[in-house]
């Protein structure tokens, strides 16, 4: 059987090329899938295996950050609890006028107070012991303590309010409420309240700070629980202290626990009431938290949060698995049912002797592996469509390149011939000896012709790229003179910058000359008036001489800044430092900021001296400002100095918190500043490493120590 030459190639290229790559592709996208599959699955069983594991940890981590919280609130209690007893210790009635214009005795007998200060806290005297002696003249004495009211509510955010409560029903609360008569019974028994009787010395024979379960305010802020400490004048109780945390900040500060996944934490008391839990586990309870309450009237008793709130009594799955948990003291359980799957796990809250419980939504736990394992799906389809088209446009290109192919195989040599012929004219290149074959010698030929015509496009494209070139270099030298003004410039604002400590260094010497002389300091009719004068004269005088001279000398250094001929000096690095200090040494001591230097290079370098006094300066500076930024109430400023082989190494470091992560790579950049608002330029660090690194070839590195940022200067000077 005889085949065309067409079909015969047509059929050796689909055997040969096309059916194998075909097996070969549908072989890898299988493999490809299944894979996928098995990776995913193994992926997923050993994620939840290994949270299993690391949960119990993230649970005790996540209940000592809890428990810490309520200590904190605790050992405040016991402070205020403390500072209360000393007060009625020291009270006495009559050393108190009973007459203060802030304060009111109603038709009622009930006393109430209006804001006299910013710290003020509201006093509310109930009526219902109102025959008492001596009412008037107590609630003015407790306003002494509003002071200490106001800095232990400014000093944690989780409390909500703070008050003491006496066993007549007297009541000091802060912060000030103003609408107390509507909001109090004006006949309030306070002592009959769980956030009062729990401290007595029935319920709390050791005096010590305890926790109430979660009730509503009768003051009006809510759902709350509350740390109270009993107060006592000898054997007597006076009254009790409390400090509330509302069940809303007890859910957004102290529950909120960042997990990278989806997580919840519910907090339950001994009895196994809720007192407070993420939103959600709600709908899983069947319960929505009661974090605010509408007041239709006064609160005249003690309410609890409903039996619903209690796991033993709610007969939601979720509640009945979490108090199996509880009462068997399990530490890590799994809860499932149609809708959702939990990973859970109990810890005990050592303050309080309450339940922290943390579950994890295991769908949120393999939610990242579920999409990943999506996204590979969806290239692996893409890839199989992909190939689909491929191989049909493939196949195409195959069946008409073997059509052309069995075409061209007849006269190969005369189609290149009619190729060569369309561009002859237009190349050149040095004439071939002839091979005596027609053919080839006519190919040999247009080569020729072609290659000529390509030597002259290529001399036209040189000349002109050497111009192109010569006029690249006038461009850039502008930009170099552009940006050696535009560094003159920042020099300017460092002028600036380094200035104001001495200008206001000279300030301050001339003030104390003129208020020693306005206020006759010195008895100059005296031999001793007058030579005390005239020392304290000649050192002020020293001292503005001294800060001139720096003055002076700063605009020198800057000036020959950019002279490329500047030569180095000999100089010691305690030199270097001693010149430092004393410019920046005034500021540190009057803003109570500590310096400590420790230098153990003593040897004399040739390099450029003054220009790493600059940096020095420029980074001490940074520091002192951070330090004062951040309130640091013991800032302190740690330089050390080695040497080793000829290479000095300087580092400078604050206990100022350190540089934030996000910026850390910018803070070289010129014109970055974290204090704009504050005059900043952006230039000193950008100074500092372009003297360091240009001018005395070394290197200057910043990084984040136990204690706030560190800078550390290399550099290598010609040792003597």
């Amino acid at each position: 059987m005889k085949y065309s030459l067409l079909g015969l190639i047509k059929q050796e290229y689909l055997k040969s090329i096309i059916f194998p790559l075909l097996l070969i592709e549908t072989m890898l996208l299988v493999a490809y899938f299944w894979s996928n599959a098995y990776v995913n699955d193994a992926t997923q069983k050993a994620l939840i295996e290994e949270t299993k594991a690391n949960i119990k940890e993230i649970a005790n981590r996540s209940s000592t950050i809890v428990n810490n919280e309520f200590r904190s609130i605790a050992n405040l209690t016991a402070l205020f609890q403390k500072a209360h007893e000393k007060f009625f210790t020291d009270y006495h009635p009559l050393h108190v006028n009973s007459s203060d214009a802030f304060y009111t005795q109603m038709d009622d007998g009930v006393i109430v107070n209006t804001k006299r200060s910013e710290s003020a806290c509201t006093l509310f005297y109930s009526n219902v012991q109102k025959n008492n002696p001596n009412r008037m003249q107590k609630a003015i004495a407790s306003e002494s303590m509003d002071d200490l009211y106001h800095s232990v509510l400014q000093s944690n955010e989780n409390i909500a309010q703070l008050y003491f409560n006496s066993y007549d029903s007297m009541n000091r609360l802060c912060p000030f409420m103003k609408d107390a008569l509507e909001q109090y019974p004006h006949d309030i028994d306070i002592p009959i309240y769980n956030f009062y009787y729990l401290a007595d010395a029935k319920h709390n024979p050791s005096k010590s700070v305890v926790w109430t379960d979660a009730y509503l305010d009768p003051a009006g802020a809510g759902w709350m629980i509350s740390a109270i400490a009993p107060v006592y004048k000898g054997d007597f109780l006076e009254g009790v202290v409390g400090i509330d945390v509302t069940v809303d900040k007890l859910i957004n500060n102290i529950l909120s626990i960042k997990l990278p996944y989806a997580s919840s934490a519910m907090l339950v008391d001994k009895e196994g009431n809720i007192l407070a839990m993420d939103s959600t586990l709600e709908p899983l309870l069947g319960l929505s938290e009661l974090t605010s309450h509408h007041y239709q009237a006064p609160v005249e008793v003690t309410i609890t949060k409903p039996q619903d709130f209690n796991l033993f009594k709610n007969n939601q799955p979720l509640s009945q698995h979490l108090s199996e948990m509880v009462k068997n003291n399990l530490t890590l359980s799994t809860f499932q049912d149609e809708k959702t799957s939990l990973l859970l796990t109990q810890n005990s809250i050592e303050q309080t002797g309450w339940r922290l419980i943390l579950s994890i939504n295991e769908a949120s736990l393999l939610a990242p592996t579920k999409a990943l394992k999506a996204k590979t799906d969806k290239i692996g389809y893409l890839a199989l469509v992909f190939m689909a088209l491929f191989y049909l446009i493939f196949l195409a290109i195959i069946i008409k390149r073997s059509k052309d192919f069995s075409y061209r195989i007849l006269a190969p040599i005369q189609n290149l011939i009619i190729a060569t012929d369309a561009l002859k004219g237009r190349l050149f290149m040095p004439k071939l000896e002839t091979s005596g074959i027609k053919e080839i010698d006519t190919l040999l030929e247009n080569f020729t012709m072609m290659g000529q015509t390509l030597q002259e496009l290529y001399d036209s494209m040189e000349r002109k790229i050497s111009q192109g070139i010569t006029k690249n270099m006038e461009t850039q030298n502008i930009m170099i003179h552009q940006s050696r003004l535009a560094q003159m410039g920042e020099m300017i604002s460092m002028i600036a910058h380094q200035w104001r400590q001495p200008l206001g260094s000279i300030g301050t010497v001339l003030m104390s000359i003129r208020l020693k002389t306005l206020l006759h300091k010195f008895d100059l009719t005296s031999h001793e008036g007058r030579a005390e004068q005239k020392e304290f004269l000649e050192t002020s005088m020293d001292k503005m001489d001294n800060y001139l001279k720096y003055l002076t000398t700063t605009i020198d250094d800057f000036r020959n800044f950019f002279k490329p001929d500047q030569e180095a000096e000999n100089v010691y690095v305690e030199e270097m430092l001693n010149n430092t200090l004393t410019i920046i040494g005034k500021s540190l001591e009057i803003n109570n900021i500590t310096l400590h230097v420790n230098n153990t290079s003593h040897s004399q370098f040739t390099t450029y001296g003054k220009k790493i006094t600059q940096a020095l300066m420029n980074i001490i500076k940074n520091a002192h400002d951070a330090i004062l930024e951040h309130k640091i109430e013991e800032g302190t400023i740690w330089i050390k100095a080695d040497e080793e082989d000829g290479f000095v190494t300087i580092s400078i470091e604050d206990n100022a918190g350190g540089i934030k992560p996000e910026i850390m790579e910018k803070i070289f950049d010129p014109y970055f500043s974290t204090k704009h608002e504050k005059n900043g330029t952006g230039l000193g660090l950008y100074m500092s490493k372009m003297i360091i690194e240009q001018h005395c070839h070394g290197t200057i590195i910043v990084s984040n120590s136990k204690r706030g940022a560190k800078f550390t200067l290399s550099f290598k000077g010609k040792q003597l």
